[in-house]
């Protein structure tokens, strides 16, 4: 048996990527508040109000392309751990266990970092997609590598 871990860590990163996007992008997020805030209160207290002010706004831009660079850099890093998850476990497995990991840390995220409350029912959903996480981590890969062996020799004698 196998656990393709690359699968599940892109999962992870795209699930981290959205709530980096989300917490840096979002006009509800307390990021940028936060971020002028901080800005206010230990940058910029003894400049004048007018400078004070802008000071403030380039800093939330700042916060903002910073989350922005981070998303796109988590975003490749996915896709990268993608690619090696399909060569490691196939495509659909890869899909599959990618989109469930995906799904899993986004409502960590989402419960632990948004406050967001799910029902009983969901949490039933959510035990069924973690006991297929953990079919599809546990599929023995040995009839492909055999397969794969088979048809390297193949090339090697021709």
């Amino acid at each position: 048996t196998t656990w393709n871990r690359r699968a599940f860590l892109s999962g992870f990163l795209g699930a981290t990527a959205s709530c980096i996007g989300k917490l840096g992008l979002d006009s509800s997020s307390p990021i940028p508040s936060y971020s002028l805030t901080f800005c206010e209160q230990y940058l910029a207290p003894s400049s004048s109000s007018s400078s004070n002010d802008t000071v403030c706004a380039v800093a939330v831009v700042g916060v903002r392309i910073v989350c922005l660079l981070l998303m796109i850099g988590c975003n490749a890093v996915m896709l990268g751990s993608f690619l090696d998850g399909m060569n490691e476990s196939g495509s659909v497995a890869a899909s599959a266990l990618s989109t469930a990991a995906n799904f899993c840390v986004s409502a960590i995220y989402g419960i632990v970092l948004f406050h967001e409350s799910v029902s009983w029912l969901w949490m039933l959903g959510f035990m069924f997609i973690l006991v297929g996480v953990w079919l599809l981590s546990t599929v023995n890969l040995t009839t492909n590598t055999a397969i794969k062996v088979e048809v390297e020799k193949r090339k090697k004698n021709s």
